[in-house]
Order: structure tokens, then C-alpha cells, then sequence
């Protein structure tokens, strides 16, 4: 399991173990989780031909480092750093959930350093508010752990129960406070709204059709903001990369082939 210095963190991360002909693809997770909520994508076939890279991000997992003010502009700093230790260039980027936030931020910062941009589940792109309470359920969560369970399988209701989903829930229930305390403002304050649409590169959004949290008008707006294909997987809730992590594979797979390949057939409707 390697690990690589990057700014005022060591962090932890997993890859596909292929030096894909077709170039990168850095996967950023969400918010209670860890780079292991990638590991179906990263064995999936349809990856391959890219060096899948996915990393724990600040505050989670086996990632360590001090605390930040954990703000989507502070996350995307760190997801920069991490790639610039590697020495990616011009990687393809995919985030989940508070990841997509953190992908989509980046490539704001840096639009010249993203070959394409996919997000799932994405964050509200005009703010989300907070509901009273938004911070002692969270505060409940950390301390709880059959609070923390019953949440999660809210968010993820077909993962059967079993080594793997066990794994992902112990991962995930030891993200510091600090990190699930600030992530309740930081998607609050982040609202990077039509400012999206001057990201330059090929952009895919993909939410679930069930999914509790990121509803399909929420899909429709972050796409529209994108100017992006879009994508309603039906079925599947907010877990959509471990629920159904082949689909989104195939999804993913086509569209960034694309790119790879401009000169081929140029853009499909990646529900082919």
C-alpha cells in the first residue's frame, strides 16, 4: 500500500497496478469513506487501460497530516499536490459525492492540468444549505456506530452485507471529527455555479436514480452548469460507485475513451 509525501501530508494510495497506455485517472472519494470505495472501479476490466490512481483524502483514511480548514478551494490544494508528487500530467479526474466537489474545484483552479472531468453523485453546485442540526447529526455519526451504520446503509441500501462493505464502514467511521465537522460548511459555502461552464475540457455527470441525497434535479443542475453529458443510473442510490461500480465503469470507460481517441468516432452517447 503506498504512500508519498505531497505538501504537509503522507498520503495513502491505491492504484490499479497497470501503467495504462491511455494515461491517468486520478478517483477522489467522498465525505465518510476512503480511497477503498474505489477499488471495484480500479479491478474492473473496463479500467485498464488507464493507470487508475485513488487516494485518501485529508482527514480520512490512512492519510495523515494535520488539520486544514477543509474547505472545497483547501481539498482541491491537496488533490493538486498529490498529482504533482506523482508527477501526473494532465490527468483525467473523477470524484463521488464531496470528491466531485474537490474534482470540479480543481479544475476551476487548473483548468490547462484536466484531460476530462466525470463526477457522480455531484455536490449542489449553488450552495447546499444546512438544516438545523446539520452539525450534532454529524456530531452523532462519529459517536455512534450503529447510528453511523444505519446512515450508511440509508445512503448505500443493495450493498450486500459482507467483508467488503464491513471494511468501507470501519474505514469510514474513523474520519476525524475536524474533517466531518468542516465538510458540513464547506459544501455549504461552496458555490461555484455557472463559473463551471468555463471548465474547458470533456465533463460526464452520473447520479443514481434512487439516490436520497443527490435527486435528479440536482444531476440536471450540476450537468447544466458543466455544459455536460449526463447520466441517470437507475436503480442504484447514492453508493452508485460500489452498488453498481461495473455500469459506472462501462459509463466512464466509454466517455473518457473518447477523448483518448479524437479522431475516432468523437463523442457517443455514453447510455449506448
Amino acid at each position: 500500500m503506498p504512500f508519498i509525501n505531497s505538501g504537509d501530508l503522507n498520503v495513502h494510495y491505491i492504484e490499479n497496478g497497470t501503467q495504462g497506455g491511455l494515461g491517468t485517472i486520478v478517483f477522489v472519494h467522498g465525505n465518510w469513506a476512503t480511497s477503498s470505495w474505489w477499488e471495484p472501479v480500479l479491478a474492473s476490466p473496463l479500467t485498464k487501460p488507464w493507470h487508475g490512481i485513488a487516494y485518501d483524502v485529508r482527514g480520512r483514511g490512512r492519510t495523515t497530516g494535520p488539520d486544514s480548514d477543509y474547505s472545497i478551494p483547501s481539498l482541491a490544494g491537496d488533490l493538486g499536490s498529490f498529482i504533482d508528487a506523482l508527477g501526473i500530467e494532465v490527468p483525467h479526474l473523477v470524484g463521488h459525492s464531496l470528491g466531485s466537489a474537490i474534482v470540479m474545484q480543481f479544475a476551476l483552479d487548473h483548468p490547462a492540468k484536466v484531460r476530462s472531468l466525470t463526477v457522480a453523485a455531484p455536490a449542489w453546485v449553488d450552495g447546499m444549505p444546512n438544516p438545523p442540526g446539520a452539525v450534532e447529526r454529524q456530531r452523532k455519526l462519529k459517536d455512534d456506530g450503529a447510528a453511523f451504520y444505519e446512515a450508511m446503509s440509508w445512503l448505500c441500501p443493495t450493498m450486500p452485507i459482507g467483508g467488503f462493505w464491513i471494511r468501507l464502514l470501519m474505514e469510514g467511521h474513523e474520519q476525524r471529527w475536524e474533517a466531518a465537522r468542516a465538510n458540513v460548511d464547506a459544501l455549504a459555502n461552496w458555490r461555484p455555479g455557472k463559473l463551471l461552464g468555463d471548465i474547458p475540457c470533456p465533463k460526464l455527470v452520473i447520479g443514481g436514480e434512487q439516490d436520497p441525497l443527490v435527486n435528479a434535479m440536482i444531476v440536471e443542475k450540476a450537468a447544466a452548469a458543466l455544459g455536460a453529458l449526463r447520466v441517470l443510473m437507475p436503480g442504484v442510490d447514492h453508493g452508485l460507485i460500489i452498488e453498481q461500480s461495473e455500469k459506472l465503469a462501462t459509463y466512464m470507460a466509454k466517455f473518457i475513451i473518447t477523448i483518448n481517441h479524437p479522431k475516432g468516432e468523437g463523442k457517443r452517447d455514453v447510455t449506448e
